[in-house]
């Protein structure tokens, strides 16, 4: 696939993956991963696929999540004192998932991504997490302790998957009894970290691989990164404005189902 197709074929994509980030928080990563997983070119050596699915994903997120925590902020939409809860850990837990990423099998972490989104699930099921009615009122904030081992738990776990930590930021936030708005809105400041230290860390053991093509920097593929990043200045500011007018009852119920079909995506690839 040339580089102008392709590059014409991922910024339609990002459009998609512009809505969501900042209609679910997910800054790009549940989508980007399985797409990029199925589309990557053969000149990627087979073994380092999911690395530069997750790296490329990553890269996606720094400027989405920025791009859609803008657009949120502007609205009143984040909880800035929920944030500042969070973020220090965050960053710290990807620090540790970046660097222990490189020498995890990429079917492994693959299989990993599956499992961890199916308890996801299961477990929002059992727990009506997104069916349940919330009263945001009686909302509060966590704990010290609470912090640090939810923070450093998600920073860990989601760049070692490179999905920027909303599939375990908003079932928590929204356990706590947080509306489905201020829990996206929140998952995308509190995904910058991730993202952040994840790109950064899979560029740099990506450059170590010397059978990586021209096509990418370290585990970016770079056709990719500009097509999403196009794509998406042209979707977040929609995604945003839609999940401002839905029903907090059927947007939760809508996160969930689309988590449902990511993880379908990801069996059948």
């Amino acid at each position: 696939m040339k580089i102008d197709v392709s590059l014409l074929l991922f910024s339609g994509i990002g459009i998609l993956i512009g809505v969501l980030s900042s209609m679910f928080g997910f800054g790009g990563g549940f989508i980007v991963v399985p797409i990029l997983f199925l589309f990557l070119p053969d000149s990627i050596p087979g073994d380092y696929l999911m690395h530069t699915a997750i790296g490329t994903s990553l890269a996606v997120m720094i400027i989405n999540s920025f791009n859609s925590t803008l657009n949120h902020a502007k609205q009143g939409n984040v909880l800035w004192p929920v944030f500042k809860k969070f973020v220090g850990y965050i960053a710290i837990g990807s620090l540790i998932g970046g660097i222990l990423a490189y020498f995890v099998d990429s079917n492994l972490l693959r299989i990993a991504f599956i499992s961890m989104l199916s308890y996801v699930i299961i477990s929002s099921l059992f727990k009506k997490t997104f069916t349940k009615t919330v009263d945001e009122a009686s909302f509060q904030l966590p704990s010290i302790s609470s912090s640090i081992a939810v923070g450093s738990s998600i920073g860990f776990i989601s760049t070692m998957m490179g999905i920027g930590g909303s599939v375990m930021t908003i079932p928590y936030l929204r356990g706590r009894n947080m509306s489905m708005l201020h829990a996206v809105a929140l998952a995308t400041p509190l995904g910058l970290p991730i993202a952040t230290v994840g790109a950064v860390t899979y560029l740099i053991t990506g450059l170590q691989v010397e059978a990586m093509p021209a096509s990418t920097i370290g585990f970016i593929y770079i056709p990719a990164f500009f097509g999403f990043i196009i794509g998406g200045f042209i979707g977040v500011p929609f995604g945003r404005k839609w999940a401002e007018k839905i029903p907090d009852q059927i947007y939760s119920k809508m996160y969930l189902i689309l988590l449902f079909i990511v993880v379908v995506m990801m069996i059948l690839g």
